[in-house]
C-alpha cells in the first residue's frame, strides 16, 4: 500500500518535469475573460472574479451547509472516475488530507467561504500589476507569461540544464 502511494506521488511529481508548458498565455487570457468578465466591459473587477469562485463553492458544497467538507471536495475532484481507480480506503484519505492541508486555512476539517476566496483573492492581487483592482486582458497575459517563465525556470532547474 504504502508503495502504491511512494509510486502515485513519484508520478505526480515527475510529469511536471518532462513536459513542456502546454498552454498559451493569450489562450489562456481569453478563456479567463471570457468565464470572469461577467459585464463583458473588457475588465475584471474584484467581485467578477470572486463570482466564479463563489459558483464554484457552492457546486462543490453537496449538503448546502456553507462548509465543504474532504468528502465532498473529494467528491468533487474525482467526479466521474471509476471506483476502481481509488482501490483502497488510505489511499482515499491521503487524497482527502492533503486536499485539506492545502485548503483548510484554519484546520477545523472544513473548507468556509473565506477560506475559499482568500486565495482567489490573492490571486486577483497578483495579476493586477497596476493595483488599480481592474484587471485587463493584458494582465492576464503578463501573469500567465510570468507562470509560463517560473515554470520553464523551474523545469531547467529540476533538469540540471543551468548547471556548469
Amino acid at each position: 500500500m504504502k508503495k502504491l502511494v511512494l509510486l502515485a506521488a513519484c508520478m505526480m511529481l515527475a510529469s511536471p518535469l518532462q513536459a513542456e508548458p502546454a498552454y498559451d498565455p493569450q489562450a489562456s487570457a481569453d478563456r479567463t475573460m471570457k468565464v470572469k468578465d461577467a459585464n463583458s466591459d473588457g475588465v475584471i473587477d474584484p467581485a467578477e472574479y470572486e463570482h466564479v469562485a463563489v459558483i464554484q463553492f457552492n457546486k462543490i458544497d453537496i449538503d448546502g451547509d456553507g462548509m465543504i467538507s474532504g468528502e465532498e471536495m473529494f467528491a468533487h475532484r474525482y467526479a466521474g472516475r471509476s471506483e476502481m481507480d481509488i482501490k483502497s480506503p488510505e489511499v482515499k484519505k491521503s487524497i482527502i488530507t492533503n486536499i485539506m492541508k492545502r485548503w483548510d486555512a484554519n484546520k477545523d476539517g472544513q473548507i468556509s467561504m473565506d477560506e475559499k476566496l482568500e486565495p482567489v483573492r490573492n490571486d486577483f492581487m497578483r495579476i493586477d500589476r497596476d493595483l488599480d483592482k481592474k484587471i485587463t486582458r493584458e494582465e492576464v497575459v503578463s501573469f500567465w507569461e510570468r507562470k509560463q517563465a517560473e515554470l520553464k525556470k523551474s523545469q531547467q532547474e529540476g533538469s540540471g540544464k543551468d548547471r556548469d
